[in-house]
């Protein structure tokens, strides 16, 4: 699947509850909401009316209209059926949502805890005591990510408008001025990150949240189609590679190393006594990763796998050639 397409779908899967009002929902705060124009949102509109389940009757699919302004969704029958869900969704639901509250990013008491009461009411009794007695023994560490930077990568996210951050990097050991866009939130090991597009870099790049100073928001919109030209699902899944994934072990001449790791919070990094750092990480990706390494010259040597060496001594030579 695209990413143009995966972040359509997701999109889709968001606005659909949120549609669900009584009142229906404005046609200007649908477009602010998820950053979209009024084109996009009615193409949107027009694909949930094929949204259903066979027989496709008219009561298996969903449907909308808009009056003075505003979009009224009316939910297919199979809404009104209460969701079955098997041993292993309601844990992994529990678990999710008890870590979100821990971290902060739903309050107590609030709308999920709600909803997780909610699904607990559809459990029964046997398997809320199997439950209760698994959460007990899962403690799910994450670092807080809550107050007033919250609110703000928040709303930027929301309302798709750049951040300004002063930022603390790792690999310079320095402390700098930014503009972001906010693209998403990812966690990892513990930690929280917001993925953005970073005008100082004219890149990519991942901020972790605790090393983020100061936020403020801006008034400049983030480019619309940014996040079609990243692979985010890849992003994601460096963070935690399947079994399938390859071993990777590279060896730098001084501090570049550690720039290199901040692309991939589950890498390990070891400072050797000569002042070399070894940094030995999981990928799926070493085509990417091979043009990657292009950009530290001499200042890096792949210990392996040797099908990645060979990469990057072949790409390596192909740049001397166009500009001999």
């Amino acid at each position: 699947m695209s990413s143009a397409v995966s972040d359509r779908l997701n999109r889709l899967l968001l606005m659909t509850p949120f549609l669900a009002r009584p009142e229906g929902v404005a046609i200007e705060e649908l477009c602010d909401k998820f950053a979209i124009t009024r084109a996009e949102l009615m193409k949107d509109l027009a694909t949930l009316q094929m949204c259903g389940v066979p027989d496709y009757s008219p009561a298996d699919l969903m449907d909308y209209r808009i009056e003075d302004g505003r979009v009224n969704v009316m939910m297919a029958d199979y809404f009104k059926r209460p969701l079955n869900l098997t041993r292993q969704e309601a844990l992994s639901l529990f678990v999710a949502g008890s870590a979100l509250v821990q971290a902060g990013v739903f309050r107590e008491k609030g709308a999920l805890d709600s909803a997780l009461e909610k699904i607990g009411r559809t459990l029964s009794q046997d398997r809320k005591e199997e439950l209760s007695t698994v959460i007990k023994r899962i403690d799910v560490e994450m670092r807080s990510y809550e107050g007033t930077m919250r609110s703000i990568i928040d709303e930027g996210l929301e309302k798709g408008r750049n951040l300004e951050i002063d930022y603390y990097s790792f690999s310079r050991d320095d402390m700098a001025s930014r503009e972001v866009e906010p693209l998403s939130l990812l966690c990892a090991r513990g930690f929280w990150y917001l993925l953005a597009w970073c005008h100082l870099s004219n890149d990519f790049r991942l901020f972790r949240i605790d090393r983020i100073a100061s936020v403020e928001l801006t008034d400049h919109r983030v480019v619309s189609n940014r996040r079609e030209s990243f692979d985010v699902p890849r992003a994601v899944g460096e963070f935690a590679p399947d079994k399938n994934a390859h071993q990777v072990k590279l060896l730098f001449a001084g501090r570049q190393g550690k720039r290199v790791a901040e692309l991939w919070p589950a890498a390990r990094v070891t400072e050797l006594t000569d002042g070399s750092i070894m940094v030995e990480l999981r990928t799926r990706n070493i085509s990417w990763l091979s043009t990657y390494l292009l950009r530290f010259g001499d200042t890096v040597r792949v210990e392996g796998p040797k099908e990645l060496a060979t990469m990057v001594k072949k790409k390596a030579s192909e740049l001397l050639e166009a500009y001999a």
